[in-house]
């Protein structure tokens, strides 16, 4: 099975990364993992993660999609992840059409993005978003999700 990261670089404001898979050929995603923390280097979020991939039982990282902003976090995290940490070149408007339309509901009642109960972050961020006020509230696990949907082609 696939396993992709989102990541979204933060220090003063949190470093955001979620655990992404694929399911159902495609048709839905699940955030199985997040990893959400304060005033760490980008090489320790990156050991951090790497040490919360292998607790969990995850398994092998497919690729990575980064905030484009932070070409040296993305060496460094390719580096330490050992898979090639890419920048989405989308624009935010697109990333987010996209994040909007994994959330709708399918036909069978469930939504194409699935979200494990433990993102706990990712989960009171999306509760908190709102599209009329952008950049008001949170938005750094919600940032990361965007760009494994502006860098993933599943999406």
């Amino acid at each position: 099975m696939t396993l992709y990261l989102g990541i979204d670089f933060g220090y003063r404001n949190p470093f955001a990364c979620l655990w992404l898979q694929p399911l159902e050929k495609g048709e839905r995603v699940l955030v199985l993992d997040e990893y959400y923390q304060r005033l760490r280097t980008t090489a320790e979020n990156g050991r951090a993660i790497l040490a919360q991939n292998i607790a969990m039982g995850h398994g092998l990282i497919t690729a990575a999609y980064a905030d484009p902003a932070n070409p040296e976090g993305q060496a460094v995290l390719s580096e330490i992840l050992g898979v090639e940490v890419q920048a989405p070149r989308r624009p935010v408007a697109v990333g987010q059409e996209l994040v909007r339309q994994w959330l709708k509901v399918r036909p069978d009642g469930k939504p194409g993005l699935l979200i494990h109960h433990r993102c706990r972050n990712l989960i009171r961020e999306l509760k908190g978003y709102s599209a009329h006020e952008p950049g008001k509230g949170e938005h750094h696990a919600l940032d990361a999700l965007r760009y494994f949907f502006a860098g993933w082609p599943g999406a």
